[in-house]
């Protein structure tokens, strides 16, 4: 599905010039769990950005689902980002005066679908998470942990091709980040959800089934994770 050959970022500040991506070379398969794991400023930012289609200006080629898309148009990249990838972030990013039903129904609505339409799919991806009762609900009326819910199901409304999670449990304490995490889990196993987590975590990484630990840009460590 993902197939990264040699791409590297570099970012200019002034006369300097930082090499941020540093021979990046990365397959991904539909149905994977992959933790992607290093410090602060290893560059993982970085390569989210450039899995998921927010950051095109690198060396090298990034070939999703057989195609590169290099070479096409802002707005038929902007497309593929809403329609292909889910998002989830540390800082849950709600929006505070709409319902829990409207935050969840965005990627429908941007995909062209009507309210009426999305009601009874953002319902199913709220049971999901296991917030069957919320939809009437603002995000300050929920804990940390179940406004992190809020923004799973709205990042698995629309059947993305992959999640894309960044730092998900980075403001939850551990109780709740160890159920948040199961979330991400029973998805893969139960429907076959492609993640890609991004921790600095060593007990967030070891939920997914490979990981892949990045520094100074480069990646160092591709490897299965041992049950």
């Amino acid at each position: 599905m993902i197939n990264l050959k040699n791409v590297n970022k570099y970012y200019q500040n002034g006369d300097s010039q930082f090499h941020v991506l540093k021979n990046i070379n990365l397959s991904i398969d539909s149905g994977e769990f992959v933790s992607i794991m290093g410090p602060s400023g290893a560059g993982k930012t970085s390569l989210i950005n450039v899995l998921g289609f927010i950051d095109r200006s690198f060396e090298g080629e990034y070939q999703f689902d057989g195609q590169s898309y290099d070479t096409i148009d802002d707005r038929t990249l902007s497309r593929l980002r809403n329609q292909s990838v889910g998002f989830v972030f540390q800082n849950f990013k709600l929006i505070q005066n709409n319902t829990i039903l409207e935050n969840v129904e965005l990627p429908l609505l941007y995909g062209g679908m009507s309210k009426r339409e999305a009601k009874p799919i953002v319902l199913e991806a709220l049971e999901k998470v296991g917030l069957p009762n919320s939809a009437t609900k603002i995000p300050n009326e929920l804990s940390g942990g179940q406004q992190q819910r809020v923004a799973i199901a709205r990042a698995i409304v629309h059947k993305p091709k992959f999640v894309l999670a960044d730092e998900p449990t980075g403001a939850l304490d551990s109780k709740t980040s160890s159920e948040i995490m199961a979330i991400f889990k029973k998805l893969n196993e139960d429907e076959g959800t492609t993640v890609l987590l991004v921790t600095h975590d060593k007990r967030v990484s070891e939920y997914g089934d490979r990981l892949i630990t990045i520094f100074d840009g480069a990646i160092t460590s591709d490897k299965q994770v041992e049950v």
